[in-house]
């Protein structure tokens, strides 16, 4: 039985993306495969048009029996699912009026934070901190209700991005006195050469 590719639900709730623009680039992708599904309701008319005519066009020059017979039961085996086909060809469409409309709500929303003469794939590279800081910050929460405290392995992933790890201890997830183990210099002007390392290992 034909059936949508997500809910309505899906799309709104559980789609990736905890930001505005991670979801935008999201559904934008879920949009384009649904159009380009779209397309192939033509591409099947075609093809069944195509069929009937090469058939006609074997019947009037007298093509052999076996010949006329196998393209006849290609024309049953296309019409025996143009039902289920018709129907899911409608659904498609609901779901890309559906994906249209969330995306439209999401603008309103993005639109406030675009960087004026940014697209909307430069937008989604500089929302890249923001969605990973959220992600994690999310994560991070979900164990502190379900365990009473963070993992370590979530602590690190939040330790990797120095805005990240900045933005918890705002939010009061990370506590405030908390700091990062930093080696040397850490924006990377002082090369640490090979003795450096020896007597930190001593």
């Amino acid at each position: 039985m034909p059936s949508k590719l997500n809910s309505e639900f899906n799309y709104r709730y559980q789609v990736v993306g905890e930001t505005p623009w991670e979801k935008i680039k999201t559904l934008k992708g879920f949009l384009e495969g649904r159009t380009r599904a779209a397309a192939l309701e033509q591409v099947a008319d075609l093809k069944r048009q195509a069929l009937s005519a090469e058939i006609d066009y074997c019947i009037g020059i007298g093509e052999p029996p076996h010949i006329v017979l196998r393209l006849q039961a290609e024309q049953l085996e296309f019409e025996s699912v143009r039902e289920s086909q018709a129907e899911a060809f409608e659904l498609n469409r609901e779901e890309i009026k559906t994906l249209k409309r969330l995306l439209e709500e999401l603008y309103v929303i993005a639109e406030i934070t675009r960087i004026e003469g940014y697209s909307d794939e430069q937008m989604f590279e500089a929302n890249a901190a923001l969605e990973f800081t959220v992600w994690i910050g999310r994560e991070i929460q979900s164990e502190i209700i379900a365990n009473g405290r963070p993992s370590p392995a979530k602590l690190r992933n939040a330790m990797s991005n120095p805005y990240t790890f900045k933005q918890l201890q705002i939010a009061g997830i990370i506590p405030a006195e908390a700091s990062v183990l930093t080696v040397g210099d850490v924006d990377g002007s002082n090369e640490i050469s090979y003795s450096d390392i020896k007597k930190l290992q001593s």
